[in-house]
Protein backbone atom coordinates (compact mmCIF):
# COMPACT_ATOMS: atom_id res chain seq x y z
CA UNK A 1 0.00 0.00 0.00
CA UNK A 2 2.66 2.26 0.69
CA UNK A 3 4.61 1.89 -2.39
CA UNK A 4 1.00 2.89 -4.42
CA UNK A 5 0.84 5.69 -1.83
CA UNK A 6 4.34 7.00 -2.83
CA UNK A 7 4.21 6.27 -6.41
CA UNK A 8 1.19 8.28 -6.57
CA UNK A 9 2.80 10.89 -4.51
CA UNK A 10 5.61 11.04 -7.59
CA UNK A 11 3.47 10.79 -10.44
CA UNK A 12 1.53 13.85 -9.32
CA UNK A 13 5.08 15.60 -8.66
CA UNK A 14 5.69 15.01 -12.07
CA UNK A 15 2.73 16.17 -13.73
CA UNK A 16 3.70 19.77 -11.27
CA UNK A 17 6.82 19.41 -12.66
CA UNK A 18 6.20 19.43 -16.14
CA UNK A 19 4.30 22.60 -16.09
CA UNK A 20 7.42 24.21 -15.15
CA UNK A 21 7.53 23.62 -11.12
CA UNK A 22 10.79 22.91 -11.06
CA UNK A 23 11.65 26.16 -11.28
CA UNK A 24 10.60 28.66 -8.70
CA UNK A 25 7.52 30.41 -9.95
CA UNK A 26 7.36 33.90 -10.07
CA UNK A 27 4.23 36.18 -10.94
CA UNK A 28 6.24 39.50 -10.70
CA UNK A 29 9.32 38.16 -12.64
CA UNK A 30 8.39 41.22 -15.57
CA UNK A 31 10.11 43.98 -12.77
CA UNK A 32 13.05 41.45 -12.09
CA UNK A 33 13.29 39.66 -15.46
CA UNK A 34 16.82 38.68 -15.03
CA UNK A 35 15.13 35.84 -12.50
CA UNK A 36 14.25 33.63 -16.00
CA UNK A 37 16.76 35.27 -18.23
CA UNK A 38 20.39 36.24 -17.53
CA UNK A 39 20.73 38.32 -20.76
CA UNK A 40 18.66 40.82 -18.54
CA UNK A 41 21.12 41.22 -16.18
CA UNK A 42 21.26 45.31 -14.92
CA UNK A 43 18.32 46.01 -17.44
CA UNK A 44 17.43 48.14 -15.31
CA UNK A 45 18.08 51.68 -14.27
CA UNK A 46 20.53 51.61 -11.13
CA UNK A 47 21.43 48.66 -8.88
CA UNK A 48 18.50 46.98 -7.72
CA UNK A 49 17.36 44.40 -4.48
CA UNK A 50 14.32 42.65 -4.41
CA UNK A 51 13.13 40.17 -1.66
CA UNK A 52 10.25 37.54 -2.49
CA UNK A 53 8.18 35.44 -0.52
CA UNK A 54 5.60 33.22 -2.58
CA UNK A 55 3.26 31.14 -1.11
CA UNK A 56 1.33 28.76 -3.73
CA UNK A 57 -1.70 26.86 -3.55
CA UNK A 58 -2.94 27.88 0.29
CA UNK A 59 -5.42 24.92 0.67
CA UNK A 60 -3.01 22.37 0.13
CA UNK A 61 -0.99 21.07 2.36
CA UNK A 62 2.97 20.67 1.94
CA UNK A 63 2.27 23.51 -1.39
CA UNK A 64 5.25 24.96 -2.61
CA UNK A 65 6.44 27.89 -0.64
CA UNK A 66 9.46 30.40 -2.31
CA UNK A 67 11.71 32.96 -0.55
CA UNK A 68 14.20 34.49 -3.02
CA UNK A 69 16.86 37.62 -2.91
CA UNK A 70 18.10 39.16 -5.73
CA UNK A 71 20.66 42.09 -6.29
CA UNK A 72 21.34 43.09 -10.25
CA UNK A 73 22.95 46.47 -11.43
CA UNK A 74 25.33 47.58 -14.10
CA UNK A 75 28.03 48.84 -15.60
CA UNK A 76 27.33 51.43 -18.44
CA UNK A 77 31.16 52.35 -18.93
CA UNK A 78 31.73 48.79 -19.52
CA UNK A 79 27.98 47.63 -21.09
CA UNK A 80 28.13 44.70 -18.58
CA UNK A 81 25.87 43.44 -15.80
CA UNK A 82 26.62 41.42 -13.26
CA UNK A 83 23.69 39.94 -10.53
CA UNK A 84 23.39 38.23 -7.53
CA UNK A 85 20.38 35.60 -7.12
CA UNK A 86 19.18 33.38 -3.82
CA UNK A 87 16.20 30.75 -3.87
CA UNK A 88 14.99 28.24 -1.41
CA UNK A 89 11.94 26.09 -2.57
CA UNK A 90 9.78 23.99 -0.79
CA UNK A 91 7.74 21.25 -1.67
CA UNK A 92 6.03 18.75 0.56
CA UNK A 93 9.54 16.78 1.44
CA UNK A 94 11.45 17.96 -1.38
CA UNK A 95 13.34 21.30 -1.07
CA UNK A 96 15.97 23.27 -3.41
CA UNK A 97 18.27 25.95 -2.32
CA UNK A 98 19.76 28.13 -4.94
CA UNK A 99 22.83 30.59 -5.30
CA UNK A 100 23.65 32.10 -8.56
CA UNK A 101 25.74 34.85 -10.20
CA UNK A 102 25.01 36.35 -13.23
CA UNK A 103 26.96 37.87 -16.23
CA UNK A 104 25.62 40.08 -19.08
CA UNK A 105 27.39 42.14 -22.34
CA UNK A 106 24.73 44.65 -23.97
CA UNK A 107 25.63 44.81 -27.63
CA UNK A 108 24.48 48.76 -29.33
CA UNK A 109 23.68 47.42 -32.75
CA UNK A 110 22.34 51.68 -33.21
CA UNK A 111 20.74 54.07 -30.83
CA UNK A 112 17.61 52.16 -30.76
CA UNK A 113 18.86 48.95 -30.80
CA UNK A 114 20.42 47.12 -28.68
CA UNK A 115 21.87 42.85 -28.31
CA UNK A 116 22.52 41.17 -24.79
CA UNK A 117 23.84 38.30 -24.01
CA UNK A 118 24.21 36.53 -20.45
CA UNK A 119 25.42 33.49 -18.61
CA UNK A 120 24.33 32.70 -14.78
CA UNK A 121 26.57 29.83 -13.29
CA UNK A 122 25.25 28.67 -9.93
CA UNK A 123 24.82 25.57 -7.00
CA UNK A 124 21.56 24.00 -6.41
CA UNK A 125 21.24 21.59 -3.30
CA UNK A 126 18.80 19.70 -3.96
CA UNK A 127 17.18 17.33 -0.69
CA UNK A 128 14.47 14.93 -0.18
CA UNK A 129 13.32 13.96 3.43
CA UNK A 130 11.59 10.91 3.26
CA UNK A 131 10.81 10.87 7.31
CA UNK A 132 7.83 13.73 6.74
CA UNK A 133 6.44 11.31 3.92
CA UNK A 134 2.58 10.15 5.73
CA UNK A 135 2.96 6.16 4.69
CA UNK A 136 1.02 3.50 6.13
CA UNK A 137 4.23 0.73 6.41
CA UNK A 138 7.02 3.00 7.73
CA UNK A 139 9.23 -0.64 7.18
CA UNK A 140 9.04 -0.40 3.22
CA UNK A 141 12.85 -0.57 1.80
CA UNK A 142 11.41 1.52 -1.23
CA UNK A 143 11.48 4.55 1.66
CA UNK A 144 14.92 5.56 2.59
CA UNK A 145 14.90 6.28 6.62
CA UNK A 146 16.72 9.76 6.42
CA UNK A 147 17.12 12.46 4.45
CA UNK A 148 18.83 12.39 1.10
CA UNK A 149 20.85 15.33 -0.30
CA UNK A 150 22.83 16.34 -3.57
CA UNK A 151 24.25 18.73 -4.62
CA UNK A 152 25.17 20.20 -8.62
CA UNK A 153 26.11 22.95 -10.65
CA UNK A 154 24.12 24.35 -12.44
CA UNK A 155 23.94 27.00 -15.55
CA UNK A 156 21.60 29.39 -17.47
CA UNK A 157 21.96 30.84 -21.15
CA UNK A 158 20.10 33.84 -22.62
CA UNK A 159 19.87 36.35 -25.23
CA UNK A 160 17.63 39.29 -25.22
CA UNK A 161 16.72 41.38 -28.29
CA UNK A 162 15.73 45.58 -27.43
CA UNK A 163 14.59 47.69 -30.33
CA UNK A 164 13.31 50.62 -29.09
CA UNK A 165 10.09 49.67 -26.85
CA UNK A 166 9.93 46.47 -27.95
CA UNK A 167 11.90 43.69 -26.32
CA UNK A 168 12.47 39.74 -27.38
CA UNK A 169 14.16 37.82 -25.00
CA UNK A 170 14.52 33.85 -25.28
CA UNK A 171 16.79 31.61 -22.40
CA UNK A 172 17.67 28.25 -21.66
CA UNK A 173 17.93 27.39 -17.28
CA UNK A 174 19.53 24.36 -15.90
CA UNK A 175 21.22 24.43 -19.66
CA UNK A 176 23.64 21.41 -17.77
CA UNK A 177 20.74 18.89 -17.51
CA UNK A 178 22.36 17.10 -14.60
CA UNK A 179 20.80 13.48 -13.49
CA UNK A 180 21.43 13.21 -9.85
CA UNK A 181 21.42 9.90 -8.19
CA UNK A 182 20.38 9.40 -4.23
CA UNK A 183 21.07 5.66 -3.05
CA UNK A 184 20.89 3.94 0.32
CA UNK A 185 21.92 0.34 1.08
CA UNK A 186 20.55 -1.28 -2.11
CA UNK A 187 17.93 1.27 -3.11
CA UNK A 188 18.32 4.13 -5.53
CA UNK A 189 16.33 6.58 -6.94
CA UNK A 190 16.99 9.47 -9.51
CA UNK A 191 16.45 13.45 -9.27
CA UNK A 192 16.34 14.64 -13.30
CA UNK A 193 17.37 18.37 -13.60
CA UNK A 194 15.40 18.79 -17.12
CA UNK A 195 16.56 21.35 -19.52
CA UNK A 196 13.89 24.35 -19.92
CA UNK A 197 13.43 26.92 -22.93
CA UNK A 198 11.47 30.18 -21.98
CA UNK A 199 10.89 32.64 -24.73
CA UNK A 200 9.43 36.33 -23.37
CA UNK A 201 7.90 39.32 -25.57
CA UNK A 202 6.83 42.78 -24.40
CA UNK A 203 5.96 46.24 -25.95
CA UNK A 204 5.43 49.39 -23.68
CA UNK A 205 2.99 51.77 -25.46
CA UNK A 206 2.90 55.40 -24.02
CA UNK A 207 -0.83 56.44 -24.26
CA UNK A 208 -0.81 59.60 -22.56
CA UNK A 209 2.69 61.36 -22.45
CA UNK A 210 1.16 64.12 -20.38
CA UNK A 211 -0.14 62.17 -17.58
CA UNK A 212 2.82 59.58 -18.23
CA UNK A 213 0.15 56.51 -18.91
CA UNK A 214 1.68 53.50 -20.22
CA UNK A 215 -0.14 49.90 -21.13
CA UNK A 216 2.70 47.42 -21.67
CA UNK A 217 1.00 43.68 -22.60
CA UNK A 218 3.69 40.72 -22.16
CA UNK A 219 3.95 37.58 -23.07
CA UNK A 220 6.02 34.01 -21.63
CA UNK A 221 6.18 30.32 -23.33
CA UNK A 222 8.00 28.05 -21.32
CA UNK A 223 8.73 24.28 -23.17
CA UNK A 224 10.33 21.27 -21.61
CA UNK A 225 10.51 18.29 -23.54
CA UNK A 226 7.71 15.75 -23.17
CA UNK A 227 5.52 17.75 -21.42
CA UNK A 228 2.96 20.51 -22.98
CA UNK A 229 4.17 24.15 -23.11
CA UNK A 230 2.93 26.83 -20.85
CA UNK A 231 2.20 30.41 -21.77
CA UNK A 232 2.07 33.56 -19.73
CA UNK A 233 -0.20 36.78 -21.08
CA UNK A 234 -0.01 39.91 -18.87
CA UNK A 235 -1.57 43.73 -19.73
CA UNK A 236 0.04 45.97 -17.59
CA UNK A 237 -0.78 49.64 -17.05
CA UNK A 238 1.51 52.18 -15.01
CA UNK A 239 1.48 56.05 -14.32
CA UNK A 240 4.75 57.57 -13.56
CA UNK A 241 7.13 54.81 -13.06
CA UNK A 242 5.25 54.94 -9.75
CA UNK A 243 2.03 52.63 -9.63
CA UNK A 244 1.39 49.65 -11.61
CA UNK A 245 -1.73 47.71 -12.07
CA UNK A 246 -2.32 44.56 -14.21
CA UNK A 247 -3.51 41.06 -14.87
CA UNK A 248 -2.46 37.76 -16.44
CA UNK A 249 -3.83 34.64 -17.17
CA UNK A 250 -1.38 31.43 -16.88
CA UNK A 251 -2.47 28.78 -19.22
CA UNK A 252 -4.23 25.71 -17.55
CA UNK A 253 -3.55 27.16 -14.55
CA UNK A 254 -4.59 30.44 -12.79
CA UNK A 255 -5.75 34.03 -13.52
CA UNK A 256 -4.38 36.99 -12.15
CA UNK A 257 -4.52 40.50 -10.67
CA UNK A 258 -1.04 42.51 -9.90
CA UNK A 259 0.02 45.59 -8.61
CA UNK A 260 3.58 47.70 -7.80
CA UNK A 261 4.04 51.20 -5.83
CA UNK A 262 6.53 53.04 -4.80
CA UNK A 263 6.48 53.74 -1.15
CA UNK A 264 9.24 56.75 -0.71
CA UNK A 265 12.34 57.12 -1.71
CA UNK A 266 13.93 54.16 -3.61
CA UNK A 267 11.23 51.82 -1.63
CA UNK A 268 8.59 50.13 -3.91
CA UNK A 269 5.93 47.03 -2.80
CA UNK A 270 4.78 44.98 -5.26
CA UNK A 271 1.60 41.71 -4.63
CA UNK A 272 -0.04 39.40 -6.82
CA UNK A 273 -2.76 37.21 -6.43
CA UNK A 274 -3.56 34.24 -8.63
CA UNK A 275 -6.98 32.49 -8.65
CA UNK A 276 -6.57 28.92 -9.71
CA UNK A 277 -9.06 27.77 -12.69
CA UNK A 278 -7.13 24.12 -13.29
CA UNK A 279 -8.97 20.79 -11.98
CA UNK A 280 -7.16 21.74 -8.45
CA UNK A 281 -8.90 24.63 -8.11
CA UNK A 282 -12.02 22.97 -5.39
CA UNK A 283 -8.82 22.58 -3.55
CA UNK A 284 -5.94 24.30 -4.06
CA UNK A 285 -7.31 27.72 -2.50
CA UNK A 286 -5.08 30.90 -4.31
CA UNK A 287 -1.98 31.57 -4.63
CA UNK A 288 0.07 34.66 -2.76
CA UNK A 289 3.64 36.49 -3.73
CA UNK A 290 4.76 39.55 -2.10
CA UNK A 291 7.93 41.45 -3.14
CA UNK A 292 9.71 44.15 -1.60
CA UNK A 293 11.81 46.23 -3.85
CA UNK A 294 14.98 48.88 -3.36
CA UNK A 295 16.74 50.94 -5.91
CA UNK A 296 20.38 52.08 -4.88
CA UNK A 297 22.69 54.22 -7.43
CA UNK A 298 24.73 53.44 -10.72
CA UNK A 299 27.43 50.85 -10.84
CA UNK A 300 29.23 52.70 -13.90
CA UNK A 301 29.40 56.22 -15.27
CA UNK A 302 27.38 57.66 -18.35
CA UNK A 303 23.94 56.79 -19.44
CA UNK A 304 24.99 56.66 -23.24
CA UNK A 305 22.22 54.48 -25.19
CA UNK A 306 19.67 52.05 -23.40
CA UNK A 307 18.08 55.24 -21.73
CA UNK A 308 14.49 53.76 -23.19
CA UNK A 309 15.71 50.87 -22.49
CA UNK A 310 16.08 51.49 -18.62
CA UNK A 311 12.86 53.67 -18.30
CA UNK A 312 10.53 51.38 -19.89
CA UNK A 313 11.55 48.56 -17.19
CA UNK A 314 12.12 51.12 -13.62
Amino acid sequence: MKKIYISLVLVAATMLTAEAQQLPLYSQSYFNPFLYNPATTGVNEGTNAYLIHRRQWTGIPGSPVTNAFTVDGFFEDKNVGLGLAIFNDVQDITERLGIYTSYAYRLKLNEDMQLRFGVTVGFLDNRIDYSRAIVKDGDDPMIFGQMQRKSALDANIGVSYNWKDLRIGFSVPQLIGQRQEIQSYDQVSYYQLNRHYLATVSYKWMFNETQQLALEPMAMIRFMPNTPAQYDILAQASWKDMVWLGVSYRSNYAVGINTRVKLFGNLSAGYAYDIIISDLKTSAGVSHEFMLGYKFGQLGGGSEGGGHERAKYD
